[in-house]
């Protein structure tokens, strides 16, 4: 779940508590929040609107817990406060093992502290042969990803938010134009961008429909099997 942007406008908490109802309906293992949780920036928030809006996320119900990493539109404080007493846990350039995986949760990539060095340190750090799959807001982080990685979550682009017919959707980067949306495969790694919920600068999406990422993960090999039929 992405970029949900809560705002009085298009995100007020009863439709956030929709969608986590949506989302507890799919029955899911994990939640991965991938940031931007407010409209606007930190500074124009009180801690007391931030709770407000983060607090739906409370209801989020995940047999192995729900995790989420900052976005370039959240505050460290802010969005720490704003979760605190939920079932959500933070993940500031952070790894937690869950057993048949582990998540290693991303800085924003404008944080301070070299988030990009921190996230491939963790990644390192993490024993050979575990399942490997990293969560940060912005879809960059898959250039530098380590290859004991094997997926990369992210949002961000919004899918470019408002995409005409023949003008297509507006430019961000060179970067992101080719991954505005979807699932790609670059050097045997994976990479999800989801398209989000929310939106930034205008209330409106336009040819880019809201979207909840369902992500549905099996063992890419079978070990001491010779059958290339099990997965």
């Amino acid at each position: 779940l992405s970029d949900t942007h809560g705002s009085r406008i298009d995100m007020p908490p009863a439709r956030l508590a929709r969608v986590v109802a949506q989302i507890n309906a799919l029955h899911p293992d994990i939640v991965l929040l991938t940031g931007d949780y407010i409209s606007g920036y930190p500074d124009s928030w009180t801690t007391a609107e931030a709770r407000t809006v983060l607090q739906p996320f409370d209801g989020l119900r995940a047999r192995l817990g729900s995790f989420a990493v900052l976005g370039n539109h959240d505050g460290a404080a802010m969005t720490r406060a704003g979760l605190a007493g939920t079932r959500v846990r933070l993940l500031q350039s952070t790894r937690i093992d869950l057993g048949p995986i582990h998540i290693v949760g991303a800085d924003d990539i404008s944080g301070d502290g070299r988030p990009v060095e921190k996230m491939r340190a963790l990644v390192r750090a993490i024993p050979p042969g575990q399942a490997v799959v990293v969560v940060s807001h912005e879809p960059e982080f898959f250039q530098w990803l380590p290859q004991r990685a094997a997926m990369l979550i992210a949002g961000h682009t919004h899918g470019g938010q408002i995409k005409l017919p023949i003008i297509g959707a507006r430019p961000l980067s060179p970067y992101l134009d080719k991954r505005l949306r979807g699932l790609f495969y670059e050097r045997g790694q994976a990479l999800v961008v989801s398209s989000g919920l929310g939106t930034s600068l205008l209330p409106a999406r336009i040819g880019v429909p809201p979207e909840i990422a369902l992500i549905t993960l099996t063992p890419g090999y079978s070990a001491g099997r010779k059958s290339g039929t099990e997965r």
